[in-house]
């Protein structure tokens, strides 16, 4: 099992999906991002999407290497490709939880210099 949250907003705001489906997940989004992405931080979103779906157990909204001079592009973009991989998906409602979690990160906790953790163990 996985658990996707956003730690931010507090329990309430987890959801757990079976191993396969967070793997589903996060691999569609990275392959609906792909022929979109143009800056580094979307390319290095795609790699982090694909590196995190082999990873498990958890995956939090905050973990993603936001900038706060980009955020609202940035979670733009990253909504963007969750919608088109959703709607190509049988896990529309997952999709969906995990929309609102990412519509709903607070701007003010990005943190400047914030980097990509590669694995689980960081």
């Amino acid at each position: 099992m996985v658990v996707f949250s956003n730690q931010r907003l507090g329990a309430g705001a987890e959801m757990i999906v079976a191993d396969d489906v967070a793997v589903e997940m996060l691999r569609a989004t990275a392959n609906q991002a792909r022929p979109f992405a143009k800056a580094r931080w979307e390319h290095e979103l795609i790699e982090w999407l694909e590196l995190r779906a082999g990873c498990g157990p958890a995956f939090d909204v905050g973990d993603i290497a936001w900038t706060p001079e980009h955020f609202e592009a940035q979670r733009r973009f990253l909504l963007e490709a969750m919608a088109r991989a959703a709607a190509e998906s049988a896990h529309g409602l997952a999709f969906e939880r995990w929309r609102r979690m990412i519509e709903a990160h607070p701007r003010e906790s990005i943190l400047v210099g914030r980097r990509w953790q590669r694995s689980t163990n960081n």
